[in-house]
């Protein structure tokens, strides 16, 4: 064959090959590791009923319909060898082992097309995670984002954004990062508590609700810096009246400004919610003062 038309078939099918899609991304069962000897007892029933959950919650499939196999891995599932069979199971391959899941139809429920059902959920992770790490670098310790206490990370979620706590680096989706939100300046965010709800400030995003005034983060403002030393810079907005809370409730900032731009040096350290009317429309922030 010619070499021309040699070089022709191969750029041809590496151009096909590359419009195929990859897979969708493996799914992970975390849990703390408390020795950090890459092996732990996962509760694999527990876990496969999450699968179910999120497969309709966020993917929108009712899997209700089908039978779920868990095998330890991709060679075991084609091959039929080695099921997880037992509610309980430790991984064969430390710190990280890929499994594979297979999906039976049972004959009941809704059908869906197979192979669409193993590119989506086809691929997890069994994964032992160190209790005395910070992943997301958010100050909380991995062993603190456990805050059901059952040693399971992927269940821990309090914003509900399908982003576990211990990998999330803005725990309660208010849009102040985890880190930001140690407002006593102690060192941890773990004690703070301004409106003695019993919910730690990170894990709660309605902080000033006991102002009557709750967060309303809206995407056309945008405040920076955040946690702010002199200046507050506002985007997307230039003529607008601003208020400044403390925790209490009290007004301790108020101008009319026709910049973009507000100086705060004179503000004690510690936690506030801007209040800005731009043209009738309201919006509130939370920024730290630091």
């Amino acid at each position: 064959m010619n070499i021309k038309y040699i070089i022709l078939f191969l750029i041809i099918n590496f151009n096909v090959i590359g419009q195929i899609p990859g897979p969708a991304g493996c799914r992970s069962f975390d849990k703390i590791d408390i020795d950090n000897d890459g092996y732990v007892p996962f509760e694999i029933n527990y876990y496969l009923n999450y699968v179910l959950s999120y497969a309709l919650s966020e993917v929108g499939y009712d899997l209700s319909g089908y039978n779920f196999t868990l095998y330890p891995s991709e060679i075991d599932r084609s091959n039929n060898t080695n099921p997880i069979l037992t509610s309980i199971y430790t991984n064969q391959v430390p710190f990280e082992q890929f499994c594979s899941l297979k999906l039976e139809y049972s004959g009941t429920g809704i059908q869906y097309n197979q192979a669409d059902l193993d590119y989506n959920f086809s691929c997890h992770i069994l994964k032992t995670v160190e209790l005395n790490l910070d992943y997301d670098n958010d100050t909380v310790l991995n062993e603190n984002e456990d805050l059901n206490s059952n040693l399971i990370l992927f269940d821990d979620n309090t914003d509900n954004d399908f982003v576990s706590n211990y990998k999330d680096s803005d725990d309660d989706g208010d849009t102040t990062l985890t880190i930001n939100e140690d407002y006593n300046f102690n060192g941890t965010v773990l004690d703070d508590d301004l409106n003695t709800n019993s919910v730690a400030d990170y894990l709660d995003n309605l902080v000033f609700t006991n102002l009557g005034t709750n967060e309303n983060v809206l995407p056309k403002i945008v405040i920076y810096p955040n946690p702010v030393n002199e200046i507050l810079f506002i985007e997307n907005t230039f003529i607008f009246d601003a208020k400044i809370y403390d925790v209490s409730g009290k007004v301790v900032f108020s101008e009319n400004s026709l910049n973009n731009n507000l100086n705060v040096s004179n503000l004690k350290s510690g936690l506030y919610l801007l209040n800005i009317n731009d043209n009738g429309q309201i919006y509130n922030h939370k920024f730290v003062k630091k």
